[in-house]
């Protein structure tokens, strides 16, 4: 090979490498840019980015279709992640890290859920119950298997509900959190576009105006109306998002939640705050913080009292317990000022997200959850006040998913009610259009819900009552406490419930109505009442007169329950003594006196509810003499005596087979020794016994 041959191949495998080092380069530096793009919240630029360098780096398919499903979830696309987890598993998980297979595991049940795949959204959380290592994630999951069990409850759809979209309002950008404003709906959306958030790759968010040309309370959901930029200079500012706005009652201040893009030394577009404005002579201030409310994490979705007294609001500060957590702020008259920040309850708050709070004119508290258990993304939940099962005449807090039509397996959140009564409002969906078409990427729409129907009105049937004890005997009654109610629904489903001290109990489960139920009512040391039999036939409101949307009717009966006089012996096991009835005779006489036939009339009564029970009794009435006088003579006496009580029992009507007449002098004496009259007194007595 000549000098010439040997330069040219030399050049030849120069230019080749430089050509595969530029295109390395290249590569390396659109991967470098998308995790950039990612890091800095920038979602959908970061995934352009991604599928870029993909399409020639195909090796990597697992560590970069994972980064574009954390960017659609991230942004809060979760239905559009699912493909993409998918192809992390099947490319494999090897190369990613433990983190990142945790969080694979997790939001991919998620990401099911959301795609109405409940039974494999199932199996997944069920296998990240088990094998996942994030605590929080694995109570979440726990949560959503139990919430999964009942998911068609929660599904199907209230027919008397109605919710429609605002085509007067929507665009095909985002349109969300709506709220009341001086009988006009202020609305929050990115449709003007008048610079591009990278985050979305959709423009910044903005305060609207829409003027219902029916009024804010229009109730047929037509919402027709104009739709305008609120507020002025002050808001809308470019390069700024200015979204969520809640007012004082008097329409006079609004806080909102405010961020700009990350352009800013020190600014991150990741940061949300609150901000306030005062209304004066038609001007709007200049937006200031809430400085003693905000923290250096995300503050948002805010909502003011009825009273103008709190402010509610979402926020990941470090004292959250997951993610979003909802928080309240007082109000400071004298200063004009929000503090004394305290974050909610667990009952509220979870290792989820917890947002876009609200109180009704009746103090229901709604909110948006991820949380509690929904149909999938945000749903919107309410707390309300029940009755307190254990004390009807007290009441508890308890919580409940709002269910469909409005809910659905994308994010619900933003509701707000616009009409009286609370019969109807709007609120935000980012749902499915049709149920049949392909998931497909959508955006945040505003929809109308009305209560449009007398039969949407919800009544609530329950029973409560008394437990009463009654001796027959001594004629005594009271209430009793610690019965043991059984209420029968059918199908072997039992409901127990007891009494408590004041003798009442309330079984907190809903009755249908033109149905017989049994109740069983048992106490110790009374006459157990099976099969009660207790009927709603005939016994429904009739909805068109009532005047609130949910109402419980308490159907009240009382119970009682009968002594049982053979437990009423003295001593224990083979000591007890047979119980007494205070029969008095006269001296040295057999003839019953008024008193001693009133108490046998009396045992006569529990003797007949004592027999229909138990139909194969048989009792010996026996009668007892004290020491005095001989032993031939007291057994007469007593025979004679024994004889009386039975004969006249049996004409009140108790079979002459049921009961037999025994006369033991002074064989059986309670106090061998009797000093005193008072000791005799106690050995001359009538006991009953059952012997069989």
């Amino acid at each position: 090979m000549n000098i010439l041959s040997q330069k040219s191949n030399s050049i030849k495998l120069f230019a080749a490498l430089t050509l595969l080092f530029a295109f390395f380069t290249a590569c390396s530096s659109v991967y470098q840019k998308a995790e950039s793009e990612f890091d800095r919240a920038a979602y959908n630029k970061a995934i352009t980015l991604y599928q870029s360098y993909l399409a020639k780096n195909p090796a990597k398919a697992a560590e970069v279709n994972y980064k574009i499903a954390e960017a659609y979830r991230r942004s809060n696309r979760l239905e559009m992640a699912l493909p993409y987890y998918e192809k992390v598993k099947e490319a494999g998980t090897d190369k990613l890290t433990a983190g990142d297979r945790d969080t694979l595991r997790y939001y991919t049940a998620e990401a099911l859920k959301v795609n109405k795949k409940y039974d494999e959204a199932k199996a997944q959380f069920e296998d990240y119950a088990k094998f996942g290592i994030n605590q929080k994630l694995k109570t979440l999951a726990q949560s959503e298997i139990e919430n999964l069990e009942s998911i068609n409850e929660i599904a199907e759809a209230n027919k008397y509900v109605t919710v429609v979209p605002c085509d007067g309002i929507n665009t095909e950008n985002s349109d969300f959190a709506p709220t009341k404003w001086m009988n006009k709906l202020v609305f929050s959306s990115d449709r003007r576009k008048e610079d591009i958030y990278e985050g979305t790759g959709q423009g910044f968010y903005d305060l609207y105006l829409f003027e219902n040309e029916n009024g804010i309370s229009d109730t047929t959901n037509a919402c027709i109306g104009t739709v305008k930029l609120w507020g002025g200079d002050v808001f809308n500012k470019a390069g700024t998002h200015d979204a969520s706005a809640t007012f004082s009652p008097d329409g006079k201040m609004v806080i909102f939640a405010r961020s700009g893009n990350g352009d800013k030394k020190g600014e991150s577009d990741k940061e949300v705050s609150l901000y306030t404005s005062s209304l004066n002579n038609g001007l709007w201030s200049d937006a200031q913080p809430l400085k003693y409310v905000n923290s250096s994490y995300w503050d948002g979705t805010p909502h003011i009292s009825k009273d103008g007294k709190t402010l509610y609001f979402s926020s990941n500060r470090a004292s959250s317990k997951g993610g979003l957590d909802i928080y309240k702020a007082s109000y400071n008259e004298r200063d004009k000022t929000w503090s004394n920040v305290q974050r909610l309850g667990d009952d509220i708050n979870t290792e989820g997200n917890e947002m876009f709070p609200y109180i009704d004119e009746k103090g229901r508290f709604f909110f948006a959850s991820d949380g509690q258990g929904g149909l999938g993304g945000l749903d919107i939940f309410v707390q309300e006040e029940i009755p307190n099962p254990e004390d009807t005449a007290t009441m508890i807090k308890k919580i409940r998913n709002v269910g469909a039509p409005i809910n659905s397996t994308g994010d619900d959140f933003g509701l707000t009610f616009t009409e009286k009564d609370d019969k109807g409002g709007y609120f935000t969906s980012k749902r499915q259009i049709t149920e049949t078409e392909p998931i497909e990427e959508v955006n945040d729409n505003i929809y109308r819900f009305h209560l449009d129907s007398l039969d949407i009105r919800e009544v609530r049937y329950v029973l409560c009552g008394t437990v009463e004890g009654v001796d027959m005997v001594e004629n005594t009654r009271g209430f009793l406490s610690g019965v043991e109610l059984d209420l029968n629904l059918g199908t072997d489903k039992i409901v127990k419930v007891s009494t408590d001290d004041k003798g009442t109990f309330l079984f907190d489960t809903s009755l249908v109505i033109g149905k017989i139920y049994d109740i069983d009512v048992m106490a110790s040391g009374y006459l157990p009442k099976e099969d009660n039999a207790f009927s709603t036939v005939g016994r429904g409101l009739d909805k068109s007169k009532l005047t609130q949307m949910y109402t419980t009717v308490y159907f009240d009966t009382a119970f009682v329950l009968t002594k049982d006089f053979f437990e009423t012996g003295d001593g224990e096991g083979k000591d007890m003594l047979p119980p007494e009835i205070e029969i008095l005779y006269e001296l040295d006489k057999d003839r019953l006196t008024p008193e001693a036939k009133a108490k046998l009339d009396n045992f006569v009564v529990f003797l007949n509810e004592y027999l229909e029970m138990y139909p194969e009794a048989k009792l010996i009435m026996g009668s007892h003499t004290d020491s005095r006088g001989s032993n031939g003579y007291n057994q007469r006496l007593s025979q004679r005596r024994a004889n009386s009580a039975v004969k006249y029992i049996i004409e009140k009507g108790i079979s002459k087979d049921k009961i037999k007449a025994v006369g033991y002098g002074e064989t059986r004496l309670k106090i061998p020794r009797a000093k005193n009259e008072e000791e005799h007194q106690l050995n001359r007595r009538t006991t009953v016994e059952v012997v069989k």
